[in-house]
């Protein structure tokens, strides 16, 4: 662990953790006993990673790591805990702590940590940075999922309409739950992120393609998700600029960019389709979405906004309502280009954590998914494997 001896101090007060962590470096290792010597050593310029030990696990020194941060952002914080709670994840993460790993320290856990954390820092730092030479047209398209109604199923769509864009071969897909406050993507297609947007925004100083790649959450299709914040509370940390960073950075290693959305028409959202290639409006047949699909329209072209890329998608297409297409297209003053049907399996295919166009790929509400996703990329293969569901699962 060469790298350590110039660009790595440990904080801790306790001294079994302290000499375990000499142990690990073979004795070369810079050490500070408390986080204001830390800080003065961070002065000094030579500290580009920094091991916080588990004395400093509790809420006010928690609030002490996050000052460290804020006096060099650039740095890389691990911090070493007894035991990871998710709490203590989300309380690290806020202050800029880039990883939480458990003792007892051993060599593999801290350089995995290196190799992810610290690496890639260090190169960039030292290296010249160098244009994005990629023209606009290399760069992957930005589709995003609104409605003017909350409950109108644009995580369902979101969630099913990436899964779809996997098929297409040679194609990436990345997923942006950009619900700040009650995100549901990552609960839809069960999985557990251990980063959020909340690390990209504490990063948007040094941010690219490689290293947001590293906060994204996999799923087994192949697919990367982009989580929302894991608290309300923490949606006040990701501002409209570092979000579009976020998505700028995505777009250079990424064919596909979804991005779910709130049911709001503000300054976020606005942006969101000011720079979509695709934005898909979901409308239920109801009066009241209808209403406030037409009044968010009608808002759009108040404020000189091209609808030109706005796709209407009806939902729940054969719903008993009383309102039927035309009447629709002609408040609306667009033209539906696809719809989805009702069918119970989507609520057994949310509850499940497996999408639609997975449990069910044959069925009438996969087919208008599908429907919605050729409007993307064209003709979507058909599933891959004959059984076990979309990706051949037994």
């Amino acid at each position: 662990m060469s790298m350590a001896e110039h660009n790595l101090l440990v904080v801790d007060r306790d001294d079994d953790f302290v000499s375990g962590a000499k142990e690990l470096f073979d004795g070369s290792l810079p050490i500070a006993r408390s986080l204001e010597e830390a800080s003065q050593t961070v002065e000094s310029g030579d500290v580009r990673l920094i091991l916080v030990g588990p004395s400093y696990t509790g809420d006010s020194q928690i609030e002490e790591i996050r000052n460290l941060h804020n006096q060099d952002p650039a740095l890389v914080l691990i911090l070493v805990a007894e035991e990871v709670t998710a709490d203590l994840l989300r309380k690290g993460m806020r202050a800029g702590v880039s990883d939480v790993i458990e003792s007892p320290l051993d060599e593999s856990k801290i350089e995995a940590a290196i190799e992810q954390f610290a690496h890639d820092v260090l190169k960039r730092k030292s290296a010249v940075a160098t244009p994005d030479t990629r023209s606009p047209s290399d760069r992957g398209q930005v589709i995003t999922i609104m409605s003017a109604k909350g409950g109108s199923g644009k995580t369902v769509l979101a969630t099913n309409l990436a899964l779809l864009l996997t098929r297409v071969p040679d194609k990436k897909v990345a997923l942006v739950d950009a619900d700040l406050q009650f995100g549901d993507v990552c609960l839809v297609l069960q999985l557990e992120p251990r980063f959020t947007m909340v690390n990209a925004a504490h990063e948007l100083h040094q941010l690219d393609g490689e290293l947001l790649d590293s906060l994204l959450t996999e799923h087994p299709s192949g697919l990367k998700v982009l989580a929302a914040p894991l608290e309300p509370a923490f949606a006040d940390d990701i501002t409209t600029a570092g979000l579009m960073q976020m998505i700028d950075a995505l777009r250079e290693n990424y064919d596909y960019v979804l991005i779910d959305t709130a049911s709001l028409l503000d300054e976020l959202i606005l942006s969101l389709i000011e720079k979509s290639d695709h934005v898909m409006m979901l409308v239920d047949m109801d009066l009241p979405s209808v209403k406030n699909a037409k009044l968010a329209l009608e808002t759009l072209r108040l404020l000189k906004f091209s609808t030109a890329n706005v796709q209407l998608i009806m939902n729940r297409s054969n719903s008993k309502s009383k309102l039927d297409n035309k009447e629709i297209e002609s408040a609306l003053k667009m033209e539906i280009s696809a719809a989805i049907p009702s069918d119970a399996i989507v609520a057994a295919s949310v509850n499940e954590g497996r999408p639609v166009v997975e449990t069910d790929p044959k069925s009438k509400v996969a087919k208008g998914l599908e429907d919605v996703a050729e409007l993307i990329a064209g003709k979507i293969p058909e599933p891959a494997g004959k059984s076990g569901g979309l990706f051949g699962r037994k």
